[in-house]
């Protein structure tokens, strides 16, 4: 009896735990709206969106006046393709959830989401 107890104990502190790390995980973040469109690209084309010529001027007009040393989110610094790579995952599920940008600040035109999330899909080459 007291095995099972405590594998129950342990079961409910395990689900305990994920469910609050899904909410601290979505703190901050609002829920994503019918406004929010369902563009995900379905694949990679070729040649993908090139970083230096498409997809940074985007980055620096969009992402790195709050993601730089100087900006309100310094922690998070996008002014290099580094900086941006090891971040991408995270930025994809933002941008295509309408996460980020915040509603705030100004909103990539539908060409720039498009570009962001297909250089995304293509696994952020740096090209």
């Amino acid at each position: 009896m007291r095995l099972a107890a405590l594998v129950r104990a342990r079961r409910i502190a395990c689900c305990a735990a994920v469910a609050l790390a899904g909410g601290i995980a979505g703190c901050g973040s609002p829920p994503k709206t019918s406004s929010c469109p369902q563009d995900f690209p379905s694949g990679c084309p070729s040649p993908p969106p090139s970083w230096k010529a498409e997809v940074q001027p985007i980055i620096n007009d969009r992402c790195v006046p709050c993601h730089s040393p100087t900006g309100v989110e310094s922690v998070l610094n996008y002014t290099s393709y580094q900086g941006v790579f090891v971040r991408y995952p995270e930025m994809r599920d933002q941008l295509y959830q309408c996460v980020m940008p915040p509603s705030t600040a100004a909103q990539p035109t539908e060409a720039e989401r498009e570009t962001l999330l297909t250089w995304f899909v293509c696994g952020a080459p740096n090209n």
